[in-house]
């Protein structure tokens, strides 16, 4: 029990850190694209609530915020960018976010676990959710930017197939069987956290978007943009750390055994 206390404090302690340095150090944990940015700040706050508690979980989400909020003082340079100084768009989003994220891997976890179709309802989970948002997020897009259907819509459906295609590449490896679900999660938290931080924004701070912008068609199109290739990135990044993570811890509790 103290190990286990001293390992969650330690690994919280680990997480925070991190987010401080790639969300107060520029460009690294938010890398500015046009007028808006691509953030990978929640990657580290995913795999920290992979292993912690609620409280814990919720921790890292307040970190998130408040760095967030430092940071927006900080090196504000557009609208908003300046949103994000009020804490209930830069802090509430971000805890929030944490505290559903939490819930979204036990879920997962416990059907892949209770279930002997787990791994193929998080499939199915991760393809509905991700098959929905692109699509809303394209047609956003096209709102926006008046662009062509033909092309906007096969490039969406491309987006899909690369992300469910490298998903079904990383469960059908034995050894990965039993942690499908930390990809699903990393896919579903990652697109509820740009909804939560996008709709914050645009009901406090509408006149972030521009005066008489189209709000939900800009945030649809921000959603098909910067939100899939941040849900990618948390893939990819994160599930490898998550899997040599978990093998340590595994490693440790043998040779704890063995003592």
């Amino acid at each position: 029990m103290k190990h286990k206390k001293v390992f969650d404090m330690v690994l919280f302690s680990t997480f925070s850190a991190i987010i401080l340095i790639l969300t107060l150090v520029p460009n690294i944990g938010y890398i500015r694209v046009g007028v808006a940015s691509i953030t990978i700040v929640h990657i580290p706050v995913l795999i920290g609530i992979m292993f912690l508690g609620l409280g814990y979980s919720l921790s890292l989400g307040l970190v998130f915020g408040l760095s967030s909020l430092i940071a927006a003082f900080m090196y504000a340079s557009s609208p908003a960018d300046l949103a994000f100084q009020n804490p209930i768009i830069s802090v509430l989003p971000r805890i929030v976010f944490a505290l559903v994220a939490f819930y979204i891997i036990r879920l997962l976890f416990l059907i892949r676990k209770k279930s002997k179709y787990g791994n193929l309802i998080n499939f199915i989970i991760v393809t509905v959710v991700s098959t929905a948002f692109i699509l809303f997020a394209s047609e956003g897009i096209v709102t926006v930017t008046n662009w062509y259907r033909s092309i906007v819509y096969p490039v969406g459906i491309l987006l899909l197939v690369i992300l469910l295609t490298g998903y079904i590449f990383f469960i059908r490896k034995s050894k990965h069987k039993n942690l499908a679900y930390v990809p699903a999660a990393f896919i579903v938290s990652t697109l509820i956290h740009t909804v939560l931080v996008l709709g914050t924004l645009g009901l406090m701070k509408p006149a972030a978007f521009g005066d008489n912008a189209d709000i939900f068609g800009i945030i649809l199109s921000v959603l098909g943009t910067n939100g899939v290739i941040e849900a990618a990135a948390a893939v990819l990044i994160g599930t490898p750390i998550v899997v040599a993570l978990k093998n340590l811890i595994e490693k440790d509790e043998l040779d704890e055994s063995l003592i």
